[in-house]
């Protein structure tokens, strides 16, 4: 008969107990997930004058259990997720860095929102005791973006309250928005309508500033910089949600023990080369460019989610010949007589989960290249967003091709990587 050491045991009980006790926490964490929830992604631009424009491109709408193209869904006129007042809240990593107010929509050649762009205030140290009226919303946070379906009953579903209307510009009038929602609009009493707070939640909240009088106005959707810290000029890209019910967000980046950090992206560095073709065994550490590689915590175990994306610049690469076939994986074929060769860059994105050794596990790998990215587009990633409202963390990636780009998101197991939805997909101009 073998049995346990006493030590053995009680290291054994000790991993069970602290298992039990991290699949109780997420379990209390993991909420049910939404009936209705919207996923965009926010492009800030920023002018050397410091002047913002927010524009929203939506993504994935979740509508009773579904993910749909939210480009498209529900288009009459202009799709759902880009309705005049919907207020979507910009997120990085999972939490809120601001909110945007969508105030005009254009289609070309796809649906773009144009939005009021409002960074999001600190929490109050203390919050007041009195009730706050949330616009039929049954929750206290009249801050956050809430997306709820039109009464038949309720004309407040067929027009944008006063506190979803855009604040007033430098003159104190307010950009033009449209009045009225479209015919097929206001004859559909349950097409879901985005909305900021009620009126009577928007008389408790204390208003933000009028710009200076010497401050220019500027266009509609944008927001003078007075009103925000001065970030530098150029485009950020962000994941951006709203949701009809009100949930709190969490931060999704995972923190790392003093010296950590380095030590694992080394291990991811060396992971990466390991998933390109032998023929290029040469390649070191040094060959990966414009490397971004970041770490998340997207299910609560407290275990990190490391995604790399870089580049391999073609002068590392074997080039070329014109008129010879790729090699497979995305390998570069070798030069021959039969043409002039020509420098080919790859592209990689590896997504893998940290063990209890501490190692880098693979879950999923994208190799491609310059020269067939119609076969295989090249994957960036945007961030990690909660898609259906559940606790839990996604990826949300942009996929590049020669002549469009799309979005795909993926969800994260143990093990495994698994597609949530493919599409929104647009024309490179």
């Amino acid at each position: 008969m073998n049995l346990y050491r006493r030590r053995t045991l009680q290291a054994s009980l000790v991993v069970l107990l602290a298992w039990l006790a991290v699949s109780g926490i997420i379990a209390q964490q993991r909420r049910k997930a939404h009936k209705l929830r919207a996923t965009a992604v926010l492009e800030l631009t920023t002018d050397p004058t410091g002047t913002m424009t927010a524009r929203i491109v939506p993504i994935t709408i979740l509508d009773e259990g579904t993910f749909h193209d939210a480009s498209v869904y529900k288009a009459t006129p202009r799709p759902m997720a880009v309705d005049i007042g919907v207020v979507y809240e910009a997120q990085k990593s999972g939490q809120a860095v601001g909110y945007v107010t969508i105030v005009s929509a254009a289609k070309d050649p796809t649906w773009r929102g144009l939005g009021r762009w409002q960074v999001a205030n600190p929490p109050a140290p203390e919050k007041s005791t009195a009730p706050v009226a949330a616009a039929n919303t049954g929750s206290s946070d009249s801050d956050r973006p809430i997306l709820r379906r039109g009464d038949s009953s309720n004309t407040a579903g067929q027009s944008p309250p006063a506190s979803a209307s855009p604040s007033p510009d430098a003159t104190g009038t307010p950009a033009p928005v449209s009045s009225s929602v479209p015919t097929s609009e206001a004859d559909d009493p349950d097409r879901p309508v985005l909305l900021r707070r009620g009126p009577e939640a928007a008389k408790q909240q204390p208003a933000n500033p009028p710009p200076s009088a010497k401050t220019p106005v500027a266009a509609e959707g944008a927001l003078p910089s007075t009103k925000l810290p001065v970030p530098a000029p150029g485009l950020q890209t962000m994941a951006a949600v709203s949701d009809a019910d009100s949930s709190e967000s969490r931060s999704f980046q995972f923190v790392w023990r003093k010296g950590e950090q380095e030590a694992m992206e080394a291990k991811m560095r060396r992971l990466a080369l390991a998933q390109l073709p032998r023929e290029n065994a040469q390649l070191t550490e040094h060959s990966l460019t414009n490397v971004v590689i970041r770490a998340f915590d997207l299910d609560l175990s407290n275990d990190a989610v490391m995604v790399l994306t870089a580049e391999i610049p073609g002068s590392f690469l074997a080039p070329v010949t014109k008129g010879s076939a790729p090699a497979k994986s995305g390998a570069s074929a070798s030069a021959s007589p039969s043409g002039p060769a020509k420098f080919v860059s790859r592209y990689i994105t590896l997504i893998a989960r940290v063990n209890f050794e501490g190692n880098p596990q693979r879950l999923a790998v994208s190799v491609t290249d310059s020269s067939r990215l119609d076969v295989a587009p090249r994957l960036e990633l945007i961030d990690a967003v909660d898609v259906d409202g559940d606790g839990l963390g996604e990826l949300l990636f942009r996929q590049t091709s020669f002549d469009e780009k799309s979005y795909i998101i993926y969800g994260v197991g143990r093990g495994s990587v698994t597609k949530v939805f493919e599409g929104a997909s647009q024309p490179l101009k």
